[in-house]
């Protein structure tokens, strides 16, 4: 868990390009639920609907009322974020010296850097 936090924190992404701070009736920053919608796959969470009984309900808290109200934001600018986690992930492709010899294809990059 850990782990994965680091790497959205290496992704950059600001507060603002996810919405501002903290919603106002909200105890959970923008980040931090953007965190649990990623994190939503990884648990193997079907949908917002069943968020409530998922692991990550008892980690964070909160209901799916929180990730609804957090998707219909009409702040935040979800082409920009996507081209932010895009243009990151690019940047771990490595070359390999020797692609032209071999039919590997090319690696992602240790993701820890």
């Amino acid at each position: 868990m850990d782990a994965f936090t680091r790497l959205l924190e290496n992704i950059n992404l600001d507060c603002r390009s996810l919405g501002g701070m903290r919603r106002p009736n909200g105890r959970l920053t923008n980040l931090q639920v953007f965190q649990i919608l990623v994190l939503l796959l990884f648990f193997a969470v079907k949908g917002f609907s069943h968020y409530k009984g998922s692991a990550l309900s008892r980690m964070f808290g909160g209901k799916k009322d929180m990730l609804y109200s957090y998707m219909s934001q009409d702040n935040i600018n979800w082409r920009n974020v996507i081209y932010r986690i895009t243009n990151w992930l690019v940047a771990k492709v490595v070359v390999r010296d020797d692609r032209k010899k071999s039919r590997l294809p090319r690696i992602l990059a240790s993701l820890s850097a």
